[in-house]
């Protein structure tokens, strides 16, 4: 059902960008904040390729057999590898007593049907997001994303003019922009009034990384859904762009992939600036300088992420050859690895005895530890999993009825 399609090596390049930027927030502390851009990265990404790979087979092949094999295609690339880790952190480590208990079952089951951000869950006082494993929130998180573009979503490869689906892309991130202010400007309001029915949670000035406030915004699903439809659009805008030649030789794609990573570092630099010295938790705060850090938790740097995508998938100039490199793509392919195992690869340095107390050969040690560790999680795990799922799940023709004669 999958329609074949060309691969777009500089997109590859890019998840190796998202995960690095996380792998390297989360492995040098005072980098931390940098993390923030490769999850909406990943997020956009993800919505561009699922349209890419997919948009065809809902539009064409009838919905039940394209969700069937959507749904095949994606717990096979995403679960086996989430599964091992997850059963290695429930038997090696502190994370499954509290869970094998009457209060502790409903997260276990969420945990196992990988939807543990799709709820405000708290266990031993804590966010699941601050808790063991908390790192596969986003795979959790991905597939609400895959529910939704098999319900709806797909249906934007409805649009067929292209002037139309970028004034659609304007006004959809004109319109989630205005949405999560709406939310900013009257969370003195909601956020009282949810926390009367959720008392175990803290405010967020109280303690911001348990906050109700934080899971509504970071951690669930359900804004950062306006990241992946984004992405989608995107790869519907660039489906027509490339059925019109004349078009795509006028659309400087180098230039805009340039333009894009220098909105993506004015952004981050606004960012990291405002959230140091603006009280943007404060109550009664509504500047805009608020709002932007606010944002850092969903939309904020989305339209620049769609730009540099749209850029790089049209070519992206000297950006686009840079990240298509045959170095690049394999670090691409293996970033769901990296992305999943890195929190593991500070343990395994210090169960190797070696003491690096340089910060930057300590940094280069962890990442080699990390980038080893996806190499073999991808080629022992992810790939053979992925194909021996894909066989066992696929349906197959029923054998047909022997003759009386026996032929």
């Amino acid at each position: 059902m999958t329609v074949a399609r060309e691969n777009l090596d500089a997109l590859t390049g890019l998840r190796f960008v998202a995960a690095f930027t996380v792998v390297l927030g989360h492995s040098y502390r005072p980098l931390l904040e940098v993390s923030g851009i490769g999850m909406p990265l990943f997020f956009t990404l993800s919505g561009f390729i699922i349209h890419y790979v997919y948009a065809d087979a809902f539009a064409t092949g009838g919905w039940r057999r394209a969700a069937g094999e959507f749904a095949v295609a994606r717990f096979s690339r995403l679960y086996p590898l989430y599964l091992l880790l997850l059963v290695w952190s429930l038997l090696r480590g502190p994370m499954g007593p509290p869970l094998v208990t009457t209060d502790g079952l409903p997260v276990l089951l969420a945990y196992f049907l990988c939807a543990w951000t799709w709820w405000p869950f708290m266990v031993e006082g804590h966010l699941l997001t601050t808790w063991y494993y908390h790192i596969s929130w986003s795979v959790s998180s991905e597939i609400f994303f895959y529910v939704f573009y098999a319900l709806i979503i797909y249906r934007l490869s409805r649009i067929t003019n292209f002037r139309k689906c970028l004034a659609i892309l304007v006004l959809f991130c004109v319109i989630s922009y205005l949405t999560l202010y709406l939310i900013f400007y009257t969370r003195d309001w909601w956020e009282p009034a949810l926390l009367q029915h959720f008392p175990q949670f803290k405010a967020r000035n109280d303690d911001f990384a348990e906050s109700l406030y934080r899971w509504i915004l970071y951690i669930s699903p359900y804004p950062r859904l306006f990241e992946f439809t984004g992405g989608v659009l995107t790869c519907q805008l660039y489906q027509l762009a490339r059925a019109q030649p004349a078009l795509c030789a006028r659309i400087r794609s180098g230039w805009l992939a340039g333009l894009a990573l220098a909105l993506i570092v004015v952004l981050f630099a606004m960012f990291r600036y405002l959230g140091e010295y603006e009280p943007w938790l404060a109550v009664g705060n509504h500047s805009w300088r608020a709002f932007l850090v606010n944002l850092h938790m969903n939309f904020l740097f989305a339209p620049a992420c769609y730009l540099l995508i749209f850029s790089l998938a049209l070519g992206g100039g000297a950006v686009g050859r840079a990240l298509s490199s045959r170095q690049a793509c394999f670090l691409g392919d293996i970033s769901y690895s990296t992305y999943l195992s890195h929190p593991m690869a500070e343990r395994i340095l210090m169960h190797t005895g070696l003491v690096v107390t340089a910060t930057a050969l300590h940094l280069l040690a962890v990442l080699a530890i990390i980038y080893l560790m996806s190499w073999v999680l991808y080629s022992i795990v992810e790939v053979p999993a992925k194909r021996w799922v894909r066989q066992l799940l696929t349906p197959r023709p029923l054998p047909v009825a022997s003759s009386a004669s026996g032929n």
